[in-house]
């Protein structure tokens, strides 16, 4: 590790230029000193030029290398940084027995000294050169233990007094502790710490502090952040300027303490049924008092009182709507705005706007809308018995006098009905007639249906058709199937697609499927008998297989007592083999 620096290289060379150039410039041959040496010469111009150029080197500066060139200053330390993670080195050097009685012994920097057990002290730091590069502190670090229970150490950044259990003094740096059972003090630049434990803690930093006490109920800590004190029911918590202040379950109140504009505060007593609230940025507040609710901001004023009277004013002076709106529940309501006013009261209904009018009560209601395009005009007790309807853009007039008689007209068709006979027509689409008491006949441009509801539904569209009697006859059929069932007693399903049929009339069955080279079908009369065919041959079987046959091809099966004997070739699984 002990290298020359460029400085260090550059004196060397200069120190030792003077002998060389003397003994270049007398000349000098192989002998000795005292004479023996070749006569001098006059310098060639290669050997001037030589000469000068070292006499031109030795005038440079000289600089002297550093005393430790290792060394570096705490800030490039801690800039550059290490991965020295050791603390200072072993102690180096032969071990010196200085004593016996007390034992005493000395390693470079170390000693130990001790007479076990009352005494046992060990110090670093002790005067020794050779060390002081490594990092062992240049002042000692005693530490030692006397009597057992006494503990002390001294240390540029680390002092300590303890007297086992009860006593702890400790110094590290400007942090201060002293612990004396449970009490404890400590000091540090700018805060310190109290306790008696379990009874009493305290201690402030440089931006707050905190206090502690458990048998009061008592707690609290602060800074500039906030802060926080809870006094058995009380509470007050901040955070910046946003506080809140209580004493639970009495009393609750908050506000966020802008001084921006954007300030907003509640006060909350629940067993008052009270609450207010404020907001400074919209102007809006909200008041509870039991069943009394007061609402203002910029636009609207609002005072309740549940459940029986409402009023909302607006304030069109600060940017809201010209408009009121009161309720007497449940005698009366009245409102009004810029677009429309509206009066109930039992049994009456009035809203104007600027497109509609509406009345109603239980005697006389007229409603007209789109500035008059429609209107409406009922009468009678209770219920209308009497109305009339049109609407001018769409050319409709309409007109009942119930329950006798009512009648519509349009440019898409016209209606008209009795209370035994009724007609209604979509020109050119539809017509359908309804009969008392409920017969329905129709007829339009995909076909026709006639109904007896709820039981007889009989009709086509397009090419379905469909016959139903409830709850006993289905029969739907399309081009491609068709369902028929007469229930409970017979079930038949074709598939137009594949000439599949499936029925069933009580105890028989039938069955039948295309297949290549024509139909198989068969046929079973449970638990009696069944036969069937298909393009390869034929079975028959009397009850399931007592007595039986079946050919397909050249393969043939007989069925006796249920067993059977095959003869020729086997048959493939056809309908002899079902």
């Amino acid at each position: 590790m002990r290298r020359l620096s460029a400085g260090a290289a550059l004196a060397l060379l200069l120190a030792h230029a003077s002998p060389a150039l003397a003994q270049f410039g007398k000349g000098g041959g192989g002998g000795g000193g005292g004479g023996g040496g070749a006569a001098p010469h006059a310098p060639t111009p290669e050997e001037e030029e030589e000469l000068h150029n070292a006499y031109q080197r030795a005038s440079e500066p000289e600089i002297a290398p550093p005393q430790d060139p290792l060394t570096m200053s705490p800030q490039i330390r801690e800039r550059v940084g290490s991965d020295f993670m050791a603390g200072p080195p072993s102690p180096a050097g032969p071990v010196v027995h200085e004593s016996w009685f007390p034992y005493e012994e000395r390693r470079g920097d170390y000693r130990l000294r001790m007479l076990p057990p009352l005494w046992i002290e060990h110090t670093r730091g002790l005067p020794d050169p050779s060390q002081s590069r490594y990092g062992v502190p240049q002042k000692e670090d005693t530490e030692g233990l006397y009597g057992l229970f006494y503990y002390r150490r001294r240390s540029p950044d680390l002092d300590m007094d303890v007297l086992f259990p009860g006593f702890w003094h400790v110094r590290d740096r400007a942090n201060v502790v002293t612990l004396l059972g449970p009490l404890l003090h400590r000091e540090a630049p700018a805060e310190h710490d109290n306790w008696l434990a379990p009874l009493f803690f305290e201690g402030s930093r440089a931006d707050g502090g905190y206090f502690h006490a458990p048998l009061l109920l008592t707690t609290s800590h602060w800074s500039k952040a906030g802060a926080f004190t809870l006094v058995g029911p009380y509470f007050h918590s901040r955070t910046g300027p946003d506080a809140d202040t209580g004493v639970v379950p009495f009393y609750f109140h908050g506000d966020n303490g802008s001084v921006d504009g954007n300030r907003r505060t509640y006060t909350f007593v629940p067993e008052l049924l009270y609450y207010h609230s404020a907001h400074e940025l919209d102007g809006s507040s909200a008041t509870i008092v039991g069943p009394v609710i007061s609402q203002s901001d910029e636009k609207v004023d609002v005072f309740d009182v549940a459940p029986f009277y409402f009023h909302i004013k607006g304030k069109p002076e600060t940017g809201g709507v010209p408009e009121e709106h009161t309720t007497v529940f449940p005698l009366f309501h009245w409102g009004r705005d810029p677009e429309s006013s509206l009066l109930i009261l039992p049994g009456y209904l009035r809203r104007v706007s600027h497109t509609a009018d509406t009345l109603i009560s239980p005697f006389y209601s007229h409603a007209t809308t789109r500035n008059g395009a429609t209107s409406l005009t009922a009468a009678g007790p209770i219920l209308p018995l009497w109305w009339s309807y049109r609407d001018n853009d769409l050319g409709v007039r309409a007109w009942a006098a119930a329950p006798f008689y009512y009648t519509s007209d349009s440019p898409a068709g016209h209606d008209w009905l009795t209370p035994a006979l009724g007609h209604f027509e979509t020109y050119g689409l539809s017509s359908t007639w309804w009969v008392f008491p409920s017969f329905t006949f129709n007829t339009n441009t995909r076909g026709w249906e006639d109904d007896l509801h709820p039981i007889v539904y009989v009709g086509r569209t397009d090419e379905s058709s469909h016959t139903v009697i409830a709850p006993v006859f289905w029969d739907f059929a399309d081009p491609k199937s068709r369902t028929t069932i007469g229930f409970p007693v017979y079930w038949r399903f074709a598939d137009g697609q594949d000439g599949s049929i499936t029925q069933v009339v009580a105890n028989t069955v039938y069955l039948q499927k295309r297949v290549a080279g024509g139909m198989d079908w068969e046929f079973h009369f449970a638990p009696f008998f069944s036969y069937g065919e298909d393009p390869g041959g034929y079975f028959w079987n009397v009850l399931f297989g007592l007595a039986g046959y079946s050919r397909h091809g050249a393969a043939t099966q007989t069925r006796v007592l249920w067993i059977p004997f095959d003869g020729g070739t086997p048959p493939p699984q056809t309908a002899s083999g079902r």
